[in-house]
């Protein structure tokens, strides 16, 4: 069991909204990947596949979400919303691994529009 701190800063138009969290999960490696498994707050499992290039998060919620980031590919997601599935591109400015996580800064678009900047960091100890 390894201890898990989320801090995303998001900012859609003119707000910003500052999320930190903290789960209690698990933390596995194999053939080079790093994976943190964990509960989030609506109680959907959450897996964190990270190596040296690329970062996919999946939230195991009905339908289940997947994010990919990798600074050198756009990459397409869709994610549940109560007017039904949203669907947007994921251009990735900076992803970097650590010792105890990672960091990854990304955009959703739509279009030629974008929407929301994040830039989240993952520690476990």
């Amino acid at each position: 069991m390894v201890d898990i701190m989320i801090d995303n800063l998001i900012r859609i138009d003119r707000e910003t909204e500052v999320i930190h969290e903290e789960f209690t999960g698990d933390y596995h490696e194999k053939n080079g990947s790093h994976f943190l498994v964990y509960q989030n707050e609506l109680d959907e499992k959450v897996v964190m596949k990270y190596d040296a290039e690329m970062l996919t998060i999946t939230r195991f919620s009905q339908p289940s979400t997947i994010m990919k980031m990798h600074p050198e590919v756009v990459t397409k997601t869709a994610i549940a919303t109560p007017v039904g599935p949203q669907h947007f591109q994921i251009k990735t400015q900076q992803y970097q691994k650590s010792s105890d996580g990672f960091k990854a800064s990304y955009q959703f678009w739509q279009g030629e529009m974008k929407i929301a900047q994040y830039d989240l960091a993952v520690h476990f100890y």
